[in-house]
């Protein structure tokens, strides 16, 4: 345990450079978020409430002028996509095994650096915990519309959760193996 500050280059360029990546898919699934759903509770659970839309968008050949037009709070919340039962399974078959592969990972590194138990124990338990967070609330506010809220905010607890993983993670690594290195 914590050998990986001390460890060979490459073992400590393969942790970096597998963080700076994922740093980057995580800046690409923030975007996601704010394009498809939203960061509030509200606007989660209106993303997932099964609805039909019967507007002039869904005809095919339709086309739509985009202008420029003043934006209320409320519009910010609304939702832009709606996911259906169907999608929010595809979503979790992909989305749940990367999550697992990820917190795998996370938790290699974690184990590499020189922490000490209760803290490791904790950065691992965060980021496996977090994706059952995110789903946990993604599928509650699904299935209970009428408690879509406070589901829809466990899923906001999951995803800022594994950032945060994300983050510490990366931040202690950095110093240890780069930043704080005496050679």
């Amino acid at each position: 345990m914590g050998k990986l500050p001390e460890g060979p280059l490459e073992a400590r360029l393969a942790a970096t450079l597998f963080l700076l990546l994922l740093g980057l898919a995580n800046v690409f699934g923030a975007w996601e978020v704010r394009n498809f759903s939203a960061f509030t509770p509200r606007g989660v659970a209106a993303t997932l409430k099964a609805e039909t839309r019967t507007g002039p968008e869904t005809h095919a050949g339709h086309q739509t002028m985009i202008t420029e037009q003043p934006v209320t709070p409320e519009e910010i919340d609304a939702p832009r996509h709606q996911i259906d039962r169907e999608l929010l399974v595809q979503d979790s078959h992909i989305h749940i095994p990367a999550y697992a592969l990820t917190a795998a990972a996370l938790a290699a590194i974690v184990l590499g650096l020189r922490l000490h138990a209760r803290v490791r124990i904790v950065l691992i338990l965060a980021a496996f915990g977090a994706p059952f967070l995110d789903f946990a609330g993604l599928w509650g506010a699904h299935l209970f519309p009428d408690a879509g809220a406070a589901w829809a905010c466990l899923a906001i607890v999951g995803g800022f959760l594994m950032g945060f993983v994300y983050i510490a993670v990366t931040a202690i690594t950095l110093v240890q193996c780069w930043i704080g290195k005496k050679e």
